[in-house]
Parts: C-alpha cells; sequence; structure tokens
C-alpha cells in the first residue's frame, strides 16, 4: 500500500473511532469473539491440546511439538542442529534443556520468562473471562490491519500490565497483538500478527499462522488435537 493511501485509511480509521467506540461495547466485541472462536461452551470445556508444526527463523524451518495442559503447564519441543530442545512452563516455575544453547542438563527458567510464557497455559484465549481473570478491557475505536479494519482493544492485566489487541471488523478473531515486555532488564514492544484461522474437528477456531517481530519468528500449525490424555511426567523436571 502507497503511503498516501495508508496515511487516508488511518485517518479514517481515527475519524470514525468515537462512532466505533459508541456501537460496540467492549462486551458486545469480546462476545462476538468467543463465537467466533467456536462459542463459550467449547472454550469452556478446553482441557488439553496437542500441536504440531514448524517455526521459520534465521533462514531455519524447525519442526516444533507443544503439548498443553489448561491452566497448569505447557511443554514446547524443538529440533534444530540435530539437537533435541525442551522448554517447559508451569503457573509457578519453569525449566529448559536446550543443547542447541550449550546446555547439556536441565536449568530453572529465569522468573521473567516464566511470567512471559505463562499466558500460553491460558487456551481459551486472553479475552476469555476476562473479568474473573481481574482484566479491564477498553475500546479504542478502530485501526487497520494487512489494510483491513479491526477493533482496536486496550487490555489490562490484574497487576496492571497493559497491552493492545486487534480484532478483525468482519469476524471478530484476534489478527494482531502488541505487548511491551521485560525480558533480563531490556525493554521491548512484542508484535504478533495471526493469520490463516482453521477449524478443528470439534469446531474451535485457531491460526494457523503466527508471526511475532523481533525477531522475525512465524509459526506454522499444521495439527492440532483437543481434550487428548497428556501425561503429568512431560512437564516434569528430568534429574541432571
Amino acid at each position: 500500500m502507497v503511503k498516501g493511501t495508508r496515511f487516508y485509511t488511518l485517518l479514517t480509521a481515527l475519524l470514525m473511532a468515537g462512532y466505533c467506540a459508541g456501537a460496540q461495547s467492549a462486551d458486545e466485541l469480546i462476545a462476538k469473539n468467543i463465537e467466533a472462536m467456536g462459542g463459550n461452551e467449547k472454550l469452556k470445556g478446553i482441557k488439553s491440546q496437542y500441536a504440531e508444526g514448524n517455526m521459520e527463523v534465521q533462514g531455519q524451518t524447525i519442526p516444533i511439538k507443544r503439548w498443553v495442559k489448561q491452566d497448569e503447564a505447557m511443554r514446547l519441543e524443538f529440533a534444530v542442529n540435530g539437537t533435541s530442545n525442551v522448554q517447559v512452563v508451569t503457573r509457578n516455575a519453569g525449566w529448559s534443556l536446550m543443547p542447541v544453547m550449550q546446555q547439556t542438563t536441565p536449568q530453572d527458567m529465569n522468573p521473567e520468562m516464566v511470567k512471559l510464557m505463562k499466558t500460553q497455559l491460558d487456551l481459551r484465549g486472553e479475552l476469555y473471562d476476562y473479568k474473573n481473570k481481574g482484566k479491564k478491557i477498553e475500546v479504542l475505536g478502530k485501526d487497520t490491519v494487512n489494510g483491513s479494519p479491526a477493533y482496536k482493544l486496550k487490555v489490562t492485566s490484574a497487576d496492571g500490565v497493559s497491552g493492545i489487541a486487534y480484532l478483525d471488523a468482519k469476524t471478530y478473531l484476534l489478527v494482531k497483538a502488541t505487548n511491551h515486555v521485560n525480558v533480563q532488564g531490556q525493554e521491548t514492544d512484542i508484535v504478533t500478527l495471526l493469520s490463516d484461522y482453521k477449524k478443528t474437528p470439534e469446531g474451535l477456531a485457531y491460526p494457523g499462522i503466527t508471526e511475532q517481530e523481533p525477531g522475525g519468528v512465524k509459526i506454522n500449525i499444521v495439527k492440532i488435537e483437543t481434550n487428548q490424555p497428556v501425561a503429568d511426567s512431560l512437564f516434569a523436571k528430568p534429574n541432571p
């Protein structure tokens, strides 16, 4: 898109912000998002998830596997340069075994990284049941994401950390999220784009493609299974 057209589109979105905010409340938008994701009952019924795919980063395509028990634990496995690597995070802790980073024994995860990765324990989505999670959501109007109109929501967590979520104005699916984070003493803005939504046999929607900056990471999901048995042993830190 040329700069002039982009500016015109953005200006139009800003001028319409007041009208859009009045026409669609936060609760109305969240309700439509939940329906687009499969509906309240289906989301509420998610207990576990297994996913397979690949991660494209720095010119490499890396196979990945992920197991999640809702609100309990997550295990990510990926193979790179002939090594098998693991990251695990639970509600209160995390550990990793990453030979690609010269880790030859399991290492406790940095608390800041645990806090950052804990959001992956919620398979129902950051917006689902947000009030009971202590979050606040404010409609900021409309913006554009990849040239398409999207509702812009400010999401503030119970501990005061805020980010922006963008819901596609037609599908009400989450298409972009921006978060300001602190990792190992360095503050940065993380931008996540979600696209190519698909549905599981149960009717649950999920993004087939997730892209993140900085880092130029692209994740392609090719298989998802819901509510299959997940052994607790997958998350247990092995002895050195």
